[in-house]
């Protein structure tokens, strides 16, 4: 008999769990959403794509920095497929130029 395998790291076979993570926003998403830091409850598994979707339905203008956004998790440059953990601090930046 083969044993199932195990879920990947940061992912639960639990659907009804929820993590909670600590989201801080940066530059014009900070602006846009009113308010730099916030709290968000989040069905496990979830990813920084997961995320991004509750802060788009809590703030829809949020919307219009989805393509160019940056993110890190826990203070490092992620993906959007990023697993995310409860106690997790997701950091979202806007696009940024300059010289």
């Amino acid at each position: 008999m083969v044993a199932p395998e195990s879920p990947p790291q940061g992912f639960s076979l639990m659907s009804n769990e929820s993590i909670k993570i600590s989201v801080l926003l940066f530059g014009a998403c900070r602006e846009t959403a009113g308010t730099g830091e916030l709290s968000c409850e989040l069905s496990s598994p979830a990813t920084a794509a997961t995320a991004w979707g509750e802060l788009k339905r809590r703030f829809p203008a949020l919307a219009g920095f989805e393509r160019n956004a940056l993110v890190a998790v826990n203070e490092e440059h992620a993906r959007m497929d990023q697993p995310l953990n409860d106690g997790d601090t997701l950091a979202i930046f806007p696009p940024v130029s300059g010289g």
